[in-house]
């Protein structure tokens, strides 16, 4: 394990979580609550009355809030993390060497590295915890994050995304399942995908309409209930079939690596029927 860290540490990649960006974000929720508790305690005090006292209330109970929550909340996830996320890292790597993947803690692009549209979103792009079969049937599968910025790059928002790719037979036409209920589709569809899209309840389908019925008949039910039932949109891209979950996916859990490993085997099913 030792070895692990300072690899990880040696290298020019860096952890998919930094310590330090955690302890950022949940000291400056800590002083902003201190900060509240100082504004609102003169208001709170015994000789103000009416919207004053109010306010003063509001702002110190605000405080302390906050601060619970950065003490509470922060403190176990900084302690979780430095302990856990080495011992997790090494799990994943030594699963690829054993099911020959190559394994990559992390790597930027300057450029999107895929035709799917998450991978053509924003900057800061990094992919990371990636295993890339070396062998047949191909398949790719990890995490990706990239920013938005605003307002000149002062408003910074970071997405993150798991995903997992794999060769399609045939020419499918490029189209997009996404799910509805899910923020960071939508917010994905409003910036790339301007056109309307077609209801296939729970999913939102962004394709040419010609191609509707081409794309719809691509997976069978059972594969479609698969991808539903765990929340993950997909999309046909340049000959690829992409899966992508609002989230990060944790390889070191078997169950996750079952369930890619389950929706690779049916897509491969389908490629061989077609080929």
């Amino acid at each position: 394990m030792a070895t692990y860290v300072q690899e990880i540490r040696s290298s020019d990649t860096r952890p998919p979580i930094k310590v330090s960006d955690v302890v950022t974000t949940h000291a400056v929720v800590a002083g902003g609550g201190l900060m509240f508790v100082g504004l609102g305690w003169p208001g709170w005090g015994p000789t103000e009355e009416g919207p004053i006292r109010v306010l003063g209330y509001v702002l110190v109970s605000l405080g302390v809030l906050a601060f619970v929550f950065a003490v509470g909340y922060g403190v176990p996830r900084i302690v979780g993390l430095v302990k856990n996320q080495p011992r997790r890292l090494l799990v994943e790597k030594r699963f690829a060497a054993v099911n020959d993947f190559a394994f990559c803690l992390s790597r930027p692009h300057d450029r999107p590295p895929f035709t799917g549209i998450p991978f053509r979103m924003g900057e800061d792009r990094v992919s990371f915890e990636v295993m890339r079969s070396n062998q047949l049937p191909f398949v790719e599968w990890g995490n990706y994050r990239y920013s938005l910025k605003r307002n000149g790059g002062r408003n910074v928002t970071f997405v993150a995304w798991g995903y997992l790719r794999v060769p399609l037979a045939g020419n499918v036409p490029n189209a997009l399942f996404c799910l509805s209920k899910v923020k960071q589709m939508r917010r994905l569809t409003r910036i790339d995908l301007p056109r309307s899209p077609a209801s296939v309840s729970p999913y939102d389908l962004y394709c040419e309409p010609r191609d509707e019925k081409v794309v719809m008949s691509v997976l069978d039910s059972d594969m479609v209930a698969l991808l539903r039932n765990n929340k993950f949109s997909f999309e046909f891209a340049e000959g690829y079939f992409y899966v992508h979950f609002a989230g990060l996916f944790r390889f070191w859990k078997p169950e996750t690596v079952t369930l890619l490993a389950e929706i690779v085997s049916r897509v491969e099913a389908i490629r061989l029927s077609e080929s």
